[in-house]
């Protein structure tokens, strides 16, 4: 008779930090009336609705938008250092 493999313990969710500029987390805190665990699920809700409606090419956008501003500010950068 052959073994099953055992199945990892623990949380059934990961935890997650994110920085939010603090005008979103002001907005997001006043709605939930300045409970955290209210913020947090407010914050789940809109997570899981927004990932419910996209398709996965619209959330690999995301990833290139997000990469490509990385390189401008980069360049950015770079031009400010070698005019100093």
């Amino acid at each position: 008779m052959a073994r099953r493999g055992r199945k990892k313990g623990g949380p059934r969710y990961r935890r997650v930090t994110l920085s939010l500029p603090k005008r979103l987390y002001y907005v997001l805190n006043g709605i939930a009336m300045g409970d955290e665990r209210k913020l947090n699920r407010l914050i789940k809700g809109i997570l899981e609705d927004k990932l419910a409606e996209s398709t996965v090419a619209e959330l690999e956008l995301y990833l290139r938008r997000a990469e490509e501003e990385e390189e401008e500010d980069l360049m950015e950068e770079q031009t400010q250092e070698s005019k100093e």
